[in-house]
């Protein structure tokens, strides 16, 4: 991290699938990187914004391995979406940082 960065968590880059689950809307995504604290997504190209309402993100490592994780939204870029984990899913998310090590980018 720079000096500049305000970022509380570490970021792991990461090659994987997300889907992106709303109330009445899903979205399929790629994941940029991931922290302890959420998550970096590049925007779908049919993105409509769910607002405050927290959402499902559902980690697709392979058929066998997907990880669900409550998030709400706090950055909507022009080209990538930030989440933020809800709070009380610290096993989930040690479980997310370790799949990571086999399926981060090249």
């Amino acid at each position: 991290m720079s000096a500049g960065d305000k970022r509380q968590h570490p970021r792991l880059e990461l090659n994987s699938a997300v889907l992106i689950a709303g109330q009445r809307q899903a979205w399929l995504a790629s994941v940029q990187d991931v922290s302890s604290g959420g998550a970096r997504l590049v925007k779908p190209l049919d993105w409509r914004n769910p607002g405050a309402t927290p959402v499902n993100l559902y980690f697709i490592f392979d058929q066998d391995t997907v990880l669900t994780l409550r998030a709400t939204l706090v950055r909507d870029a022009p080209d990538h979406l930030g989440f933020w984990f809800k709070s009380g899913q610290d096993d989930e998310i040690v479980r997310l940082l370790y799949e990571t090590r086999f399926a981060t980018t090249a």
